[in-house]
C-alpha cells in the first residue's frame, strides 16, 4: 500500500469518509519510530584520603554502579510502547595480607612436639581468610504496550513489571600451610529477591467488592512509589526470597613425611565441593519450596614407580657409585691461609694441593692401565644360572617397573533434589547457627551433601524425589619402548546410577511411595581388535558373538548380551577366573598411545627430510544401560562397543631447506568401528568410518620483490589438503545370521583443496584459495550424489 496515496484518497472524501481518520493520521499510524535514552555509572568509588585501616578496608573498599534506561516505540501494530529500566548495585572487595597466621612450632608446650618433626614444623594456621567480597544489586522495569484499536474497540494496555534483589558473599580461606594437610577452602552464597509483590495491589469497587477480569482473576493497579518505598524502608528491604545458592569447596594437598622417602614417590591431591539450592515458587504457596545439593568427591595420586623401584635392581657396583655420590660436597670456602677447600664429612680436602697431584696422576694412567689388563684376565666366569637370573630379572623389570609415573584420579558425584519442602525459610540460620531447626529449612548435613533428609514435607502433595551418583576412575602411566619411541597407556572406567522417586503426602505431610523409576549406565575402556590381516588369530568380532548366542538358552536375551561383550573382546581373560566373573565387567582394559620421533635416522631418510616422526594411537570402550523393572529385575537396555585407530598410521615429515623455504607434509589414515545391540530386535548394527588426510604446505619469509621502487619483505605460503571419508552401515541379524550382514547406506566425500597466503607487509595480506568437494552416496542413502567448488580471494589492507 502506498501511504501517502492512501491519506491523499481519503483526505479527498471530504464528508463521505466514514471511516472517522484524516490522511494525517493514516499516516502517523503507518509510521514505525523509537527513541531511547540510557545514562550510566559504572565503579564509581569514593576515597578519603587516610592511611586508617578501618576507613581502607571499609568505605574506601566499596564501589557504586548505576544505570537507567527509558525507551520510547511506535509502529503500525503498536500504538505506544513505554518501557523503563534501571540498575543499582553495591560492591565491596578486600585482599588481606597472607601473613595472618602463627606457626604450631611456637605455641606453648604443644609447639615443643612440633618442633621436633622436622617436616611439619613450618606448619602454620592462618587465622584470617584472604580475600572477602560481597556485593548488593537491584534491578527495576516497568513495561507498558497499548496495541492499536481493531475497529471501534479500545484496546487495553498491556503492563508488565518486576523488581529483583540480590544478595552476593565470596569468602577465599587458606586454612593451614606447611602441614600435613594443607587445606583450602572457598564459601560463595548467592540469594536471590523479588520486590515485585510490592508493585501491585488489588482494585476494589465502591461496594468494596474484589474486581475480577473475564478469567475470574482479581484486578491488579498500579501502586504508588511512595507506598512502594515505604514498604521497603519499613523492613522489607530485598523482598521475597525465591532462590538460594551456596558452594563450599575444600581442597587439601598432603605433604606426606619423609619417613622411608615416601614424600619423595608420592604425591596426594584431595578435594570436596558442595552446590546447595533452595528454591520457591510463588505460583504455588505451599508446594513450591524444594531443596536440593551436588557435591563431589576426588582424589588424586602420582607415584613415581620407577623412582621407587630402581633399588630393586641396582648391582653392587651401582650401589656403591650412588653412595659416593650421597656424600654431598658442602659449598666451597676460603680458609685463613687463603686456600680454597671443599668440606666433605668430617674432611677438608686442600685444592691446591690435588691440583698438585694432577701431574702425577697422569704420570701413574699408564701404569694403572696395564694393571688392568692383568686383571681383567683373571675375572671369574659367570654360571648359566647366574646368567639366566639376571635375564629373567632384566625382564621383569622391563615389562614391570620400567614405567616413569603412575597416575591414579577417582571422582563421585552425587546429585539429591526434593521437592514440596514444608519449612518456608532457606536453612541460611541452620548452617551457621548452633541448632537445626526444621522450620528453618534443611538442616546443614543436608547443606553439607551428606544427608539426604530435607526435613518434613509439606501436606496433600505429589512430589518428586531425584538421586543420581556418577563415578570416574581412570589411571595411567608411560614407558619408553625404545630410543625416540614412547608408550602411553590408559584405563578408564564409569558408572552411574539414576533413581526417581515418586511420592504422596497426606495432612499430614507423611510421604508414601506411589512409583520407582531407576537406571544407569557403565562405561569402560575396551579392547576389541577388529579379526584381519595378524588379529584373525584371536578369535574375536561380530562371527564369534553369533557362535557364542544361544536361542535356546532359558533367558535368550540375558545371553545374546553376555555374547556381545565376550564375542568382541579380544582378551577375556578376566572373566574366565570364578573369583572376578562378577566384577569382570567393571574391569577396564589397556588403551594406548605411541609415539616414534627420529625415524630420519634411518638410512634412506637421512638426506631428505630433517625429522620424521610416527604416531599411532587406538582406543576402544563399552557401553551399556540398564534398568530396573517393575518386578525388581535389572535389565540391560542397551549395549555399545566401540573401537578405532585415531589414527591406525600418522606420518609427520619435515624436509630440508628448499629454496631457503620449509616444507612440511602429513599423512594419516585412521579407522572407527561401532557396534549397537538391539536386544528387542536380537540385530547388530554396524557403523563402519575410514579417513585417509594427505596435508602438504610450503612457507618461504622474507624475501625481497621491488614494488614501485620499493623493496618489501614479502612471505608467502602454499597449502594443500586432500581428505577422503568413507563410511558405511551393515545389520547382522543374530537369528537368520549371515557373516555379510545386510548392508545399509554408505556415503563417501572427498575434499581437495590448495591454498595460498601471500604477504607483501605486515599491513597488506593476500589470500587465494580453492576447494572442490564430492560426495557420493552407498546403498539406501536418500543423499543424491554432489559435487561442490567453493573459491575465493580475501585481501586484508590495514590504514593508520
Amino acid at each position: 500500500i502506498l501511504v501517502a496515496n492512501a491519506a491523499s484518497r481519503l483526505d479527498a472524501l471530504g464528508d463521505s469518509n466514514k471511516t472517522g481518520m484524516s490522511g494525517a493520521q493514516i499516516i502517523a499510524q503507518a509510521r514505525t519510530y523509537s527513541t531511547s535514552d540510557t545514562w550510566n555509572a559504572s565503579s564509581v568509588k569514593f576515597i578519603i584520603p587516610t592511611n586508617l585501616w578501618w576507613v581502607r578496608d571499609s568505605f574506601n573498599a566499596l564501589s557504586y554502579s548505576f544505570s537507567y534506561n527509558k525507551s520510547f516505540s511506535t509502529s503500525p501494530t503498536v500504538e505506544s510502547n513505554n518501557a523503563w529500566q534501571w540498575s543499582a548495585a553495591l560492591n565491596y572487595g578486600l585482599n588481606l595480607s597472607p601473613d595472618h597466621y602463627f606457626r604450631l612450632a611456637d605455641i606453648p608446650v604443644i609447639g615443643s612436639i612440633f618442633s621436633l618433626l622436622s617436616d611439619y614444623k613450618d606448619a602454620r594456621l592462618y587465622y584470617l581468610p584472604q580475600s572477602i567480597s560481597w556485593n548488593i544489586t537491584a534491578n527495576r522495569l516497568r513495561n507498558t504496550n497499548i496495541p492499536r484499536p481493531v475497529g471501534n474497540a479500545a484496546a487495553n494496555p498491556i503492563t508488565s513489571r518486576d523488581f529483583r534483589t540480590t544478595r552476593s558473599f565470596n569468602l577465599g580461606w587458606r586454612l593451614s600451610d606447611g602441614g600435613f594437610l594443607n587445606l583450602t577452602t572457598n564459601y560463595t552464597l548467592n540469594i536471590y529477591s523479588s520486590l515485585a509483590y510490592l508493585e501491585t495491589k488489588d482494585l476494589f469497587d465502591q461496594n468494596g467488592h474484589l474486581v475480577r477480569d473475564q478469567n475470574g482473576n482479581p484486578v491488579l493497579v498500579q501502586r504508588s512509589e511512595g507506598a512502594i518505598w515505604r514498604d521497603i524502608l519499613s523492613g522489607k528491604s530485598f523482598g521475597r526470597d525465591y532462590q538460594y545458592q551456596q558452594t563450599v569447596d575444600i581442597r587439601a594437598n598432603p605433604r606426606l613425611p619423609s619417613l622411608w622417602d615416601i614424600n619423595r614417590y608420592f604425591t596426594i591431591t584431595a578435594g570436596y565441593s558442595v552446590s546447595y539450592q533452595w528454591r520457591y515458587d510463588f505460583r504455588q504457596v505451599n508446594l513450591g519450596r524444594s531443596a536440593a545439593f551436588n557435591n563431589q568427591t576426588t582424589f588424586g595420586l602420582v607415584l613415581r614407580w620407577k623412582s621407587l623401584t630402581s633399588p630393586l635392581f641396582q648391582t653392587e657396583e651401582e650401589k656403591s657409585k650412588e653412595q659416593n655420590r650421597a656424600e654431598t660436597v658442602q659449598p666451597m670456602r676460603r680458609s685463613r691461609s687463603g686456600r680454597t677447600r671443599i668440606i666433605t664429612g668430617n674432611e677438608q680436602v686442600d685444592l691446591n694441593n690435588i691440583f698438585k697431584s694432577n701431574k702425577e696422576q697422569t704420570n701413574n694412567e699408564a701404569g694403572v692401565s696395564e694393571a688392568q689388563k692383568d686383571t681383567s684376565s683373571n675375572k671369574v666366569k659367570m654360571s648359566p644360572l647366574k646368567r639366566g637370573l639376571l635375564f629373567l630379572r632384566d625382564v621383569a623389570k622391563s615389562v614391570l617397573f620400567d614405567y616413569e609415573t603412575i597416575n591414579f584420579n577417582f571422582s563421585s558425584q552425587n546429585t539429591v533434589s526434593k521437592s514440596g519442602i514444608r519449612a518456608s525459610r532457606t536453612g541460611f540460620f541452620n548452617f551457621f547457627g548452633f541448632g537445626n531447626n526444621p522450620d528453618n529449612g534443611p538442616s546443614r548435613s543436608f547443606m553439607f551433601g551428606l544427608d539426604q533428609y530435607a526435613g518434613p514435607r509439606a501436606p496433600n502433595g505429589n512430589l518428586q524425589d531425584v538421586f543420581a551418583q556418577r563415578n570416574n576412575l581412570d589411571f595411567g602411566t608411560s614407558r619408553p619402548l625404545w630410543k625416540g619411541a614412547k608408550i602411553d597407556l590408559k584405563w578408564q572406567v564409569g558408572w552411574s546410577i539414576n533413581k526417581s522417586t515418586s511420592l504422596q503426602t497426606n495432612e499430614f505431610g507423611v510421604p508414601s511411595v506411589s512409583f520407582i523409576s531407576e537406571t544407569g549406565t557403565l562405561t569402560r575402556s575396551f579392547l576389541s581388535l577388529p579379526p584381519v590381516l595378524l588379529f584373525k588369530g584371536f578369535n574375536n568380532g561380530i562371527k564369534k558373538v553369533h557362535e557364542l548366542y544361544d536361542p535356546n538358552s532359558p533367558d535368550p536375551m540375558q545371553n545374546l548380551s553376555n555374547a556381545f561383550i565376550e564375542g568382541f573382546e579380544t582378551f577375556p581373560i578376566a572373566g574366565k577366573f570364578s573369583f572376578l566373573s562378577k566384577i569382570a565387567k567393571y574391569i577396564p582394559r589397556p588403551n594406548w598411545h605411541i609415539t616414534w620421533d627420529g625415524l630420519q635416522n634411518i638410512l634412506f631418510f637421512k638426506k631428505i627430510a630433517e625429522n620424521i616422526s610416527l604416531d599411532h594411537s587406538y582406543s576402544s570402550t563399552y557401553t551399556e544401560g540398564w534398568a530396573i523393572t517393575p518386578d525388581g529385575k535389572k535389565q540391560i537396555q542397551t549395549q555399545r562397543v566401540e573401537y578405532g585407530f585415531m589414527p591406525l598410521v600418522g606420518l609427520n615429515f619435515t624436509f630440508a631447506k628448499l629454496w631457503n623455504g620449509s616444507l612440511v607434509a602429513s599423512i594419516k589414515y585412521s579407522t572407527r568401528t561401532s557396534y549397537d545391540l538391539g536386544i528387542s530386535t536380537r540385530s547388530i548394527i554396524e557403523s563402519f568410518s575410514k579417513d585417509i588426510g594427505v596435508t602438504a604446505g610450503y612457507s618461504k619469509s622474507g624475501f625481497e620483490i621491488p614494488f614501485f621502487g620499493v623493496s618489501l619483505k614479502n612471505d608467502i605460503q602454499f597449502n594443500l589438503s586432500y581428505t577422503k571419508s568413507i563410511t558405511s552401515s551393515t545389520i547382522f541379524n543374530m537369528i537368520d545370521f549371515t557373516e555379510a550382514g545386510i548392508p545399509q547406506n554408505g556415503m563417501t566425500r572427498t575434499i581437495v583443496g590448495p591454498t595460498i597466503k601471500y604477504t607483501i607487509s605486515s599491513r597488506v595480506q593476500l589470500s587465494l584459495f580453492y576447494t572442490r568437494t564430492t560426495v557420493t552416496p552407498e546403498g539406501a542413502n536418500p543423499v543424491p550424489p554432489s559435487v561442490q567448488n567453493q573459491a575465493g580471494l580475501d585481501v586484508h589492507i590495514s590504514i593508520q
